[in-house]
């Protein structure tokens, strides 16, 4: 019987052994699974953050774009109001009698050095004319444009067209302030 009772206490004692390997085994798994979970539940927290960060960005970067389309459309009419503007410039100016344009066209003629063409509008060819010096210029065909004229020597050209000068002398000196005045 001895050898009984040792096989039974081999037997008791391989059976605890087991039993506190399933036991150590099943506390292995449970911890296993609860840092899972914890770990995966923190996982989709980051991802739920990095989803609203990237609604909060696209929605920021939609409105950047919305307002940036008006801002610019709203520029584009503010621009087409100021060369209308312009356009209105030159048209009145054209508009004058000559008796009110001579001093302009007069003062431009006195400005040219050399000797060459002047090429007048159809509007004020005859008033060109009555002012030029016959001795210094040569009056050439018309040209299209609301008024004024343009020189030509062999070695410049001169640009004195209403459009021109309203284009090129007069709105640079006066945008600003005539946007200011339109747009306050």
């Amino acid at each position: 019987m001895a050898i009984q009772d040792i096989l039974a206490a081999i037997t008791q004692q391989a059976d605890q052994r087991i039993a506190d390997a399933r036991t150590a085994h099943q506390k292995q798994l449970t911890l296993c699974r609860e840092q899972s979970e914890r770990e995966l539940a923190k996982r989709k927290q980051e991802i739920a953050a990095q989803k609203e960060q990237r609604k909060t960005q696209l929605k920021a970067k939609a409105e950047n774009h919305a307002a940036m389309l008006k801002r610019n459309a709203q520029l584009k009419k503010k621009q087409e109001l100021l060369d209308r503007t312009y356009q209105k410039v030159v048209q009145d100016l054209s508009a004058l009698p000559d008796d009110q344009i001579e001093p302009l066209l007069r003062q431009c003629i006195k400005s040219i050095k050399n000797e060459g063409t002047i090429h007048a509008s159809e509007k004020h060819a005859n008033l060109v004319k009555k002012l030029a010096d016959s001795g210094k210029f040569t009056i050439g065909d018309t040209i299209k444009a609301k008024g004024g004229f343009r020189f030509v020597s062999k070695t410049q050209e001169q640009d004195y067209t209403f459009e021109h000068l309203v284009q090129e002398t007069l709105r640079p000196k006066t945008e600003l302030e005539i946007s200011q005045l339109l747009f306050a």
